[in-house]
């Protein structure tokens, strides 16, 4: 049954979704993030191995575009846990929205239900007491007529 609240609760849903959506990007590029900090360390260890048999290789400016790349990742990564938690606390919001419009809805259906219920109630109340007056109306005639 569709409710007044109807196009409230599709707006609600989809922007639940798009935050959805917008939550799973970011964890991408986190992952993305993460893996790149892998990868640096990983690289960085490799470079010191070598760099330590190998004492006329220049690793210096290797290390330090590694730290500052490392650096940058970090804030990356803060901006992203960031923008993380925006959104799951927007969502949490809009989701607490579309419960509270939900549940509108509902009590909106059952009180329809009550009101057709109780109307067809009362039309079966009427249609049986036209039927007992017009039963009491022929038992009186034909009590009229006897006497």
């Amino acid at each position: 049954m569709r409710t007044p609240y109807c196009s409230a609760i599709g707006l609600q849903r989809r922007e639940v979704d798009q935050l959805r959506i917008s939550i799973g990007v970011e964890m991408g590029r986190l992952t993305d993030v993460e893996r790149r900090q892998t990868e640096i360390e990983a690289n960085v260890c490799r470079e010191r191995v070598i760099a330590a048999g190998a004492l006329n290789v220049p690793a210096t400016a290797y290390f330090a575009r590694m730290r500052a790349e490392r650096s940058q990742l970090e804030e990356n990564q803060r901006t992203i846990d960031a923008r993380v938690a925006r959104l799951r606390s927007q969502a949490r919001e809009v989701y607490g929205s579309l419960s509270a419009i939900e549940g509108a809805a509902t009590r909106y259906r059952d009180e329809e239900a009550r009101r057709i219920e109780g109307a067809e109630q009362s039309a079966i109340d009427d249609r049986a007491a036209a039927d007992f007056l017009s039963k009491v109306r022929v038992v009186r005639a034909a009590a009229g007529r006897r006497r």
